[in-house]
Parts: C-alpha cells; structure tokens; sequence
C-alpha cells in the first residue's frame, strides 16, 4: 500500500470514527444513555432511522471504497460504487425532513422562541448548514460520479462531499465530549480534514493540487454562509416562515 493510498484511507476512517462518536449517544447507542429533554421520545421517527442507517452505510462504504482501490480491487470498486450513489440519492431525499423538522420540534417543545435572539440565531445557523451541507454534498457526488474517469477529480468530490455532511456528527460529538468547545471545534474539525488532504496532495505531488483546492474553497465557502446567511433580515424571515 503506497503512503497516498494510505493516506486516503486514514481519512476516510477518521471520518466514519466521527459519525460513530457524534450520534453513538443519540442514535447508535440511544437506549444506553440519558437524552436531554428536548430530544427526549418513546420511538424515533421513521425517516430519522433510515436517514441515520443510510449516512452510517456511506461513510462505512467510503472506508471500502477506499480500501478497494488500496487492493487494487477496481471492479468491484466500480460495481459498490453504483450502490454508493443509490445510497447517495436516498440519503439526501431523507435529510429532507431532517433538516425541516428539527427546529419547528424545537419550537414547539419550547427550546425555540422566535424572540430570542442568541437562540434564534444558533437554530438559523444549525437550519443554514444542513441546507448548504445537503446541496453540497449532493453537488460534490454528482461530480464525482460524472467524472469517474478521471481519478484525482472523482477522488476528491466524493470524499469532499462527504467531508461536507459531517457538521451535524462534529457538532455531537463535542456537545457530549467537550461542550465548551461545541462550536469552535466543530468548524475547526470541519476545516482541517479538507485542509489536510490538500497539505498532503501538495507535498507528495510537488504541485499545486488544483481538485482539492476547489473542494477546499468551496467548503470555505460553505462553513462561511453558515453564520454569514443568518445575520441577514431576510435569510431570518426565510427560517421563520419554515416554522409554521
């Protein structure tokens, strides 16, 4: 195994690692721990479980994917890869009313009040990065999968694109493993995976690596709108109007 393959491996089960750590208490291992009141219920809905099954199965398959191409497996890299954008497509259709419900179930248990303004902003910007995460990652994958011949580019949007969905699990993780730091570690953590790939590709290629630059920029990008969006009046008056 080469040290890039390696490397590409490494990252992808760091990124599985996070998933696991962010909703081991809230999903995976939920019977097991005290949930805070406001996510306190008898049974999960339905489409929470297939969401959470369907993330869980792309980041373990990213972790086969890759390590089919460290085997030099491609084939049947190829063949999973079909079932990866099933997967895919899924993924973001059950994201969907994730990312709606959640804060009008904040509202209507009491956590939400449209007049407080700390908290209405911190459920804007939670409400702001799903949305862009989710337009993002499917963005990402398409290009990944419409450029499958070419390796660097392929490479790099599906792994971006998976980089770009791990907020929710970030911001989880450091909620019940270091609250103090929930917010500045979970943009910190969401930076330096894609940083540290465009580091290594850099040093190891001897060149500019312009694939994983664009995917680190357009991740800049979208962790920037992320607070940026919910200091506008009408981005505000956009997230009020989803609450019913």
């Amino acid at each position: 195994m080469n040290q890039r393959s390696r490397f590409y491996l490494i990252i992808t089960i760091l990124l599985l690692l996070v998933v696991l750590l962010g909703f081991g208490p809230r999903f995976y291992l939920r019977p097991f721990f005290e949930q805070p009141r406001h996510l306190q219920m008898e049974q999960l809905p339905i489409y929470l479980i297939l969401h959470g099954v369907l993330m869980t199965l792309w980041y373990a398959l990213l972790v086969m994917q890759s390590a089919l191409v460290n085997t030099k497996n491609i084939k049947f890299h190829m063949r999973l890869g079909w079932g990866l954008g099933v997967i895919a497509i899924l993924a973001v259709i059950f994201a969907i009313p994730v990312m709606m419900g959640f804060a009008p179930r904040m509202q209507a248990l009491g956590f939400l009040d449209v007049h407080n303004t700390e908290r209405l902003w911190l459920q804007n910007v939670m409400w702001t990065n799903d949305l862009l995460a989710l337009i993002t990652f499917a963005g990402m994958v398409v290009i990944g999968f419409l450029n499958s011949n070419i390796k660097p580019l392929h490479r790099t949007m599906m792994l971006f694109a998976s980089m770009a969905f791990t907020g929710p699990a970030t911001g989880r993780m450091f909620e019940w493993m270091a609250p103090s730091l929930f917010m500045e570690g979970t943009v910190l953590l969401f930076v330096l995976f894609p940083l540290s790939v465009v580091i290594h590709d850099w040093v190891k290629e001897g060149k500019f690596p312009k694939y994983p630059c664009w995917g680190l920029l357009a991740l800049l990008l979208m962790i920037s709108l992320t607070f940026l969006l919910p200091s506008f009046e009408f981005w505000t008056a956009l997230f009020k109007s989803h609450l019913g």
